[in-house]
């Protein structure tokens, strides 16, 4: 199991930087069409915020296994260890729960836009493609969140960048 998830973390850090690096190429392009040859597409100004879109939640997925998000851990770093484990299972269900609720929502949310057809001003892309990343990376972080809780229930220990690896 653990192989899968290193797998699934090299893939999800490859795609970000492929992502990262479209992002960067959609922008200098659209930038240099714009002043140098006074040309204006508006579907690169599109592509750009849904690839920075897909790249915010992707990274967010990332966040969780590396434990980069913001935190208030007073309580856990300065509990017992029996009480630590006790509360990283708790954090981890309900910040799990939390995700997986979002996926339902974000599965919804992307049902919705596909029956009614919907798609984008410029690139006529299908909106609930845009909208896909949403239930897709909030699955990931759920599952994620559900691996740090398991493992502080078997004791081991959460370091960042070990998490899920």
């Amino acid at each position: 199991m653990k192989s899968v998830f290193s797998f699934l973390g090299k893939v999800e850090e490859l795609t970000l930087s492929l992502t990262f690096l479209g992002l960067a190429l959609v922008a200098v392009v659209q930038v240099f069409c714009r002043y140098a040859l006074d040309i204006s597409f508006t579907w690169f100004e599109e592509a750009g915020r849904y690839i920075g879109i897909f790249a915010t939640f992707l990274g967010a997925s990332l966040g969780v296994k590396y434990g980069s998000h913001f935190a208030m851990d007073l309580l856990v770093s300065n509990a017992k260890p029996v009480v630590r484990r006790i509360l990283q299972f708790v954090i981890g269900l309900l910040c799990g729960s939390a995700m997986l609720i979002l996926t339902r929502y974000g599965f919804d949310l992307v049902i919705k836009n596909y029956n009614f057809g919907n798609t984008s001003a410029a690139m006529q892309m299908p909106m609930y493609l845009a909208y896909l990343p949403i239930p897709v990376f909030a699955g990931l972080m759920g599952i994620r969140f559900y691996r740090q809780a398991w493992l502080a229930l078997l004791g081991k220990p959460l370091t960042n960048g070990e998490q899920n690896s």
